[in-house]
């Protein structure tokens, strides 16, 4: 038997299908999903159930959707095939084929994208359970599916439709349509709109890499061949109008008073990037004038625009066009432009200069630079219309509602500048940049995600314009397409600037002996290194920048202490960084740090030893020379630092770096600390598919970010939820690749709050109060409960929740809803900057939180206690029995204790356990370790045992939950805040895996989480579906090919020529890893390469299943294949390769055979090496079973 569906079809192709339907039906009842009942399943499900083996029938995606789960019975059980024909003419969104009133469009979107929750209408329901998405793209609505088909375990066969094999033609025409297709569905969407309106003849094409815009191109090809349509390549042409030039110089002369300006500096651009290097001059007047015609073309809806992409070395002048198109904008329109800017002091020194030459309609808003009376002022000053550029970081921004910062003005312009940031800060330890984009987008389009419950939001017309010094344009390393992508920018221009900076020479040497030096030997020859140019400087009086990875070197270098011991100390040498060491007030620090950068300026502190805070932005035209005492990003990032160097017209400048073999440790200590493993990747969704069955199956709901922190190392907790974030982020783009809809959508902007109190008097004032309104009740006060040392626990009063929200935008709209928070939470602060927040009632209120404990497994809430306790006692015996008087890695010590918790738990466990007990390192010391950047510890003393106890022992919501002697459920309102014992006790709970808990109405932000798909979630959490998050691969293998691409730059070139060549050809997309002679290494059997005395082998294993605590839980599928096959178990595991780097990523090996299976994430090179020695290597969940099987045999 035979069953045929026909997904994204419209009525007239069901009317002429050659074929029996299923059910025989009328064709747009077939569509139609709002006619769905009862009734439509059951016949569905009956016709289904009399299939002969003969019989071929066919569905409409929609009727299959409804029966999906009897399909898959019926294909494991009957032998059911199954073929999926699918609409390819559209990217797996399609035109909606019946009625919807706009009350029902709205609630369908409010409901997909999280703004409404509960009390959904029935034909609400009977949309959302047949599709995911619904675009309004210019009045036409698409819907998405859910795609089963993407499912790896999936068993149907799946076609497109219709021929896609257009050929794209040169461009050298005129078209009727440009296209830019990108990541965003949308955008293309209304492309399609578009593009059946004017039926155009001839389209160009210009597009980024990636999986879904190529799925996206193969079905506009397809659309293009059905319609005979030509397509051709896009031919940028670039713009010669000048008949604004005049009003800009205008500007640039009376407005912003540029010093010394006469004309428009002429600029170096590539002309075709991405065919040659031909290089065309343009005048910054040109640039200006193109962003002023895609303003004003977004302000008529009628007419397309662009946004607007520039690279331009350090020094080009970006500041200048995009401030003179925002006064120009401002002055004609009333428009106001905002710039993103990712440093606070950059701001600060932006706005101070304009106001130097007179410009005062320019505002930096951000609270660490502002009071909160001047932020009102500010504020205020903005809605006025007497503010034409904003100069905001990307968390203020997301922090407030627009409407709170801008009130009614218009966005004239989007400003992202460093845009390089927003995929690599991004990424890191910044995830607000990469969540920018979506922020941005969703003020573009409003009118797709608009609530139903505020139909007053407006939706913006404005281009975003992003500015960077370094970008990389395609190839492996394509950063411009990431960007453009992150930040759904539309169909941009792109003007990709000369990279080649010829007045700069390089002065690389090589002192070291070329190898590893132990920790002591390295910083005392980099001290003497450094001490030896530094005194250079300082007799020349040569203006010198010096880059250090870590804040903390910078300031040890200026004081000469620990590794900088005897190094040379003078007071004409500056210090500069984004990190407060001593104690100083915010306001004392940015003030420090003005000071030292004027003295840099005008020369009285020639020398400034700096990190990365010292770089964006800097206008100091005569920096003689850049010194880098080790690199710690990629070469993008030494090409933006060495480029401070010489920016005053007929200097030369140097960029100098004494190289040695362990300098690279910095950057992968640096990438290590912001890493991302697939591990968490896991336990994050685990969490998150929890939290979905506790609430009872509601996809839409809220996330306490500290229940999920223990899953990150780190002392910091805001550094734990930026990864949470991270992995959020990751986890929704990643699943939109891979399915083509949005599984999971996560939102961490900090609005969302509930809060709970509890009236400790005066309860009818309280309720009585102008903020009565909020406060609604909740539950009963407690009898007061008391341990046996006579701790309380609880109130007596009724417990009330209040709407934090609501009451800071009505009566606290000037500051933003973190501030707002902030002030609440602590109203015993002292500050001079305080806030009063509700004084009226803020003293008879006490604050508390809603925490849900639920015990997993078998466990009982009263047994908690004394599990936890034997677990201290087997991990105190383990570390002091392998460890003692030694030094040990995280990784040393989860394998210790992976035999009793399996690798992923372990690794969990030892990841976090040091810094929640012993974050003062008073027990558990460590140091920085060789060149693989990890970092080793020792035990110092016998107590950590008891630093372990001491949270369990201590902590009074400890008691709370083991008095519940029969239960595994605990839901109550504490006061956590006030208790570290408490919050250290639920965290280590969790890493060992007793428990899940939510913290409801805390001071950190809630993150929203909607799960448009459970199953897909499920399937993955229950191992029923293998997962792999693409985005934590790429991470690493980047990384990996970054310290390559410096390698390769520090130790084989010789020459300024042979490096500008190689930093041109790296910019230009080119694989400057290509074609380097690499003289193959000696073939050489494995078994005598291995380390055996650091490698684990197998040899008391039988089986398969004996080695899975080795392995992480997403690993054991591959094990079990392995063993299905009849593969013989590995010889060894954890390989550990002699006098080399390669062989850290390796699981598994087979030396005899020359095999080994590495980590996912193992980078191309790392195989590269291994295949140069002869060796065959797979990544784990790349194995061709069939191969190493024979090979093995």
């Amino acid at each position: 038997m035979k069953l045929i569906v026909y997904k994204g079809f419209d009525n007239t192709f069901f009317e002429h299908i050659d074929g029996t339907p299923l059910v025989d039906s009328d064709v747009t009842d077939k569509k139609n999903v709002l006619k769905y009942d009862k009734k439509t399943r059951k016949k569905l499900d009956m016709a289904l159930l009399s299939l002969d083996d003969d019989d071929i029938a066919w569905v409409s995606y929609e009727e299959y959707t409804l029966i999906k789960n009897r399909v898959d019975d019926a294909i494991a059980e009957d032998g059911l095939k199954l073929t999926i024909y699918r609409n390819n003419l559209y990217p797996d969104y399609y035109p909606i084929g019946f009625d919807l009133d706009e009350t029902l469009v709205r609630e369908i979107i409010d409901t997909i994208n999280g703004d409404r929750n509960s009390n959904q209408s029935e034909d609400c329901q009977k949309f959302v359970a047949i599709y995911n998405a619904l675009v309004n793209a210019d009045g036409v609505l698409y819907g998405s599916f859910y795609n089963f088909e993407y499912d790896n375990d999936d068993k149907s066969v799946v076609s497109d439709f219709y021929p896609q094999n257009i050929a794209i033609e040169e461009g050298h025409e005129k078209s009727d349509y440009d296209i830019f297709l990108n990541e965003d569905v949308d955008t293309y969407l209304r492309d399609l709109v578009k593009i059946s309106e004017i039926k155009p003849h001839v389209i160009s094409l210009r597009s980024t890499n990636g999986e879904l815009a190529n799925r996206i191109q193969r079905s506009l090809q397809a659309y293009c061949l059905r319609h005979d349509i030509r397509l051709i390549e896009f031919n940028e042409q670039l713009p010669e109008d000048q008949e604004l030039e005049s009003e800009l110089i205008d500007i640039a002369k009376n407005d912003i008073k540029i010093e010394g300006f006469e004309d428009f500096r002429t600029i170096k651009f590539y002309k075709n990037p991405d065919i040659n290097k031909e290089i065309v001059d343009l005048s910054q007047g040109q640039i200006i004038h193109e962003i002023i015609r895609q303003a004003e073309n977004s302000y008529d809806e009628t007419v397309g625009f662009r946004d607007i992409f520039i690279t331009a070395s350090t020094g080009a002048g970006k500041s200048v066009m995009f401030q003179i198109p925002a006064v120009y904008l401002a002055k004609k329109y009333n428009k106001l432009t905002i710039i993103i800017e990712p440093v606070k002091a950059l701001m600060q020194d932006q706005k101070e200069k304009l106001n130097k030459s007179g410009y005062m309609r320019v505002e930096a808003f951000n609270s660490d630079l502002i009071t909160q009376v001047e932020k009102e002022t500010v504020l205020k000053r903005i809605k006025d219309g007497e503010v034409d550029l904003l100069y905001l970081s990307p968390e203020t921004l997301l922090s407030y509602s627009i409407e709170t910062i801008i009130g009614d003005r218009e966005i004239g312009l989007i400003i992202v500048d460093e845009a390089h940031i927003v995929t690599t800060w991004g990424v890191g330890f910044r995830p607000d940049y990469w969540y920018l984009g979506t922020y941005l987008n969703r003020l573009r389009n409003r009118i797709n995600v608009r609530s139903a419950k505020d139909m007053n939001q407006r939706i913006y017309h404005f281009p975003i314009c992003a500015f960077t010094a370094t970008a990389i344009n395609g190839g492996v390393d394509d950063s411009v397409s990431d960007t453009v992508i992150s930040l759904y920018m539309e169909n941009p221009i792109k003007y990709l600037g000369y990279v080649r900076r010829d007045d700069i020479g390089f002065e690389i040497t090589h002192p070291g002996t070329g190898e590893k030096m132990p920790k002591a030997e390295y910083e005392a020859a980099k001290c003497q290194s450094l001490d030896e140019r530094i005194n250079q400087w300082l007799e020349k009086n040569e203006k010198t920048i010096v880059y250090f990875p870590y804040a903390s070197l910078a300031f040890d270098a200026a004081r000469g202490i620990r590794g900088f011991a005897g190094i040379t100390t003078d007071k004409r040498i500056g210090t500069y960084t984004g990190r407060k060491i001593d104690e100083q007030s915010n306001e004392a620090f940015n003030e420090t740090k003005r000071q030292t950068f004027e003295g840099f300026r005008k020369g009285t502190t020639p020398v400034m030893l700096a990190t990365k805070a010292f770089g964006m932005g800097v206008d100091v035209n005569d920096v003689k020379s850049v010194y880098h005492y080790a690199v710690s990003g990629n070469l993008s990032d030494y090409v933006q630092e060495i480029g401070r160097a010489a920016r005053k017209n007929s200097m030369r400048g140097n960029a100098i770096t004494d190289f040695y073999y362990n300098d690279m440790t910095f950057m992968k200590v640096l990438f290590g600390m912001s890493q991302i493993r697939q591990y968490q990747i896991k336990k994050v969704l685990e969490g998150i598919y929890d939290t979905y069955k506790s609430k009872k199956g509601a996809r839409s709901f809220l996330i306490s970010p500290e229940s999920f922190t223990y899953i990150f190392n780190g002392k910091n907790e805001g550094e734990c939820i930026n990864k949470l974030k991270t992995c959020l982020l990751m986890l929704e783009k990643d699943f939109y690749d891979k399915y083509n809809f949005k599984v999971l959508i996560s939102r961490p902007q900090s609005i969302f709050t509930k809060a709970f109190i509890v009236p400790t008097e005066n309860e009818k004032e309280v309720l009585n109060s102008v903020y009565g309104q909020y406060i609604k009740f909740v539950a009963k006060g407690r009898v007061r409960e008391k341990q046996t040392t006579a701790g309380l626990l609880s109130d007596t009063g009724d417990v009330y929740s209040i709407d934090l929200k609501s009451v800071w935008e009505t009566y606290y709209p000037n500051i933003s809803f973190p501030q707002f928070k902030y002030w609440y939470f602590n109203s015993a602060s002292t500050s001079k900057d305080k806030v009063e927040v509700m004084p009226e009632i803020r003293k008879f209120i006490a604050p508390r939180q809603k925490i849900t404990v639920e015990a997993r497994g078998e466990l009982l809430l009263s047994e908690l206690r004394e599990t936890i306790l034997e677990d201290f006692e087997y991990i105190a015996n383990c570390l002091y029995t392998e460890f003692k008087k030694q030094y040990f890695t995280i990784e040393d010590f989860a394998k210790t204790i992976r035999e009793r918790y399996g690798m992923t738990k372990a690794r969990i466990i030892a990841n976090s356990l040091f810094d929640l007990v012993d974050s003062d390192g008073r027990c558990i010391k460590h140091r920085s370790g060789d060149s693989s950047g990890k970092t080793y510890y020792t035990i110092a003393n016998g107590n950590f045992k008891e630093y372990m106890r001491r949270p369990i022992i201590k902590a009074s919501i400890m008691y709370t939950l083991t008095q519940n002697q029969n239960g595994s459920v605990y839901e109550g309102y504490v006061n956590l805040l006030s208790n570290s014992t408490s919050n250290t006790a639920l965290k280590l709970l969790s890493i060992f895996d007793y428990i899940t808990y939510e913290v409801a109405g805390g001071e950190e932000p809630e993150i929203f989480i909607r799960l448009n798909d459970p199953n897909k979630v499920r399937s993955i959490v229950m191992g029923n579906t293998f997962y792999s998050n693409s985005y934590v691969t790429r991470a690493k293998q980047k990384h990996d090919r970054d310290v390559a691409v410096l390698l390769r730059f520090f130790n084989e070139l010789k020459t300024d020529e042979e490096r500008w060549n190689y930093i041109e050809e790296y910019f230009l997309g080119y694989d400057v890893l290509t074609g380097v002679e690499i003289a193959p290494p000696r073939t050489v059997k494995m078994s005598r390469s291995v380390d055996k005395e650091h490698s684990y082998p197998t040899n008391m294993f039988k089986k398969w299943t004996d080695l899975e605590s080795f392995f992480d839980e997403s690993d054991h599928p591959v094990l079990a294949k392995m063993s299905d096959l009849g593969v013989p178990i590995p010889e060894y595991l954890e390989t550990v390769i002699k006098k080399s780097d390669e062989g850290r990523d390796i699981l598994m090996s087979w030396p005899s055979k020359d095999i080994l299976v590495c980590q996912q994430d193992t980078s191309n090179g790392t195989i590269e090496y291994f295949g140069r020695k002869g060796w065959h290597a797979y990544r784990i969940y790349e194995i061709d079973y069939d191969k190493i099987k024979e090979e093995l045999s």
